[in-house]
């Protein structure tokens, strides 16, 4: 059996631990685990310690018999021959009921879950650094930009393959000095959606953007706002950062852009999603350009909702280092099988094998987590 590690490999947080030196499913640890997961509320983790082998293939049938997901198998290292086994429990929640962004896509049909929009990381580089982004962007992250005639490349390979859209997201785009060229080469061939915290829309930078803006151009800016007031959006992205999305956002609406709020909210704070649809009924953002997500445990977070490449339906996506499943993270199980300098083909069709894969092994919900 193919021992999984989520994200990187690393040891995740955990809500309940179960430890037994001795038993395997045949000896009563599963009826402990069973008891110890209906004490938890879907999406929390149970730590599993044993040194028994057989312990993570019970674990995987577990998975197919109920759908509690074996997450990660790494080694404790203060005690060699032992294994933690994390196992989420019920289903990956990949988006809040409130939202009316949800779409899903039960996991049989192949042709239906192929990917049908282009997503780049532009770069890595950031002038926030908040605690649960995804693929640990910053000021001080290495840019690791995608080069220009890369992103032309890739663009006319996604005309070719009839691709319906591309989003640029990073770090933060806006930070690219070639930002509005590349903007103009995107929507002369397709319909592009441009990810930004709106923080940086103002002098020289602005005055560039404008005229693409104002010509009305095929773009939408989505941008980030995790509740109606500072304190949440602050307290996760920086002091300021709130009045200066929303300065932001003004900017852009003035000069008639399109623009889309995305909120991404932890479980406890779910009351923001009324009090943003309040705020952006006042401020003018259309109904359904309103994203509600949950925090995904990836990255720099550390709590949210553990997403596996098995949960989510895929959104094709590549960066300077190469091809990766969904822009939920960049994380090594994310990543595809394929050269960092493959084709868009080439990354499609290691797409449909992963796909078909999963199809055919067991049961699966390819669920839509919706970043754009």
């Amino acid at each position: 059996m193919t021992v999984p590690a989520y994200g990187d490999g690393q040891p995740l947080p955990a809500h309940a631990f179960l430890e037994d030196p001795r038993a395997d499913f045949d000896s009563g640890l599963l009826v402990r685990v069973q008891a110890a997961l209906l004490m938890l509320t879907d999406g929390q983790i149970l730590r599993v310690a044993s040194p028994i082998d057989s312990v993570a293939a019970d674990l995987r049938t577990l998975e197919v018999t109920t759908g509690h997901a074996l997450l990660s198998v790494v080694p404790d290292r203060d005690r060699p021959g032992w294994w933690f086994h994390y196992v989420r429990k019920g289903p990956a929640r990949t988006a809040w009921a409130e939202t009316s962004a949800t779409t899903s896509s039960n996991g049989q049909d192949i042709g239906e879950l192929m990917p049908r929009r282009l997503w780049l990381y532009t770069n890595y580089d950031c002038n926030l650094q908040c605690d649960y982004c995804c693929v640990v962007s910053g000021p001080r992250a290495d840019p690791r930009r995608l080069p220009a005639d890369r992103i032309r490349a890739l663009v006319d390979e996604a005309v070719a393959a009839g691709l319906e859209r591309v989003f640029l997201t990073g770090g933060e785009p806006t930070l690219r000095p070639d930002l509005p060229d590349i903007i103009e080469f995107i929507t002369a061939r397709l319909p592009l959606t441009l990810l930004t915290n709106a923080m940086l829309l103002r002098g020289p930078r602005w005055e560039r953007l404008r005229p693409i803006v104002e010509g009305g151009r095929p773009i939408t800016f989505q941008v980030s706002l995790d509740s109606a007031d500072s304190d949440l959006h602050d307290a996760h992205r920086g002091r300021g950062a709130h009045a200066r999305a929303l300065e932001g956002i003004g900017t852009l609406l003035a000069a008639g852009a399109r623009v889309r709020l995305a909120a991404s909210l932890p479980e406890e704070q779910l009351d923001e999603i009324p009090r943003l649809h309040d705020l952006a009924d006042t401020i003018g953002i259309a109904a359904d350009d309103r994203i509600f997500r949950p925090i995904a445990l990836r990255g720099a977070a550390t709590a949210g909702e553990p997403i596996r490449p098995e949960d989510v339906a895929p959104e094709l996506t590549c960066d300077a280092e190469g091809w990766f499943w969904h822009p939920v993270s960049n994380d090594r199980d994310m990543r595809l099988p394929v050269a960092a300098n493959a084709s868009l083909a080439d990354a499609l069709v290691a797409v449909r094998a992963r796909l078909e894969a999963m199809v055919a092994t067991r049961s699966v919900q390819l669920d839509r987590f919706t970043c754009g």
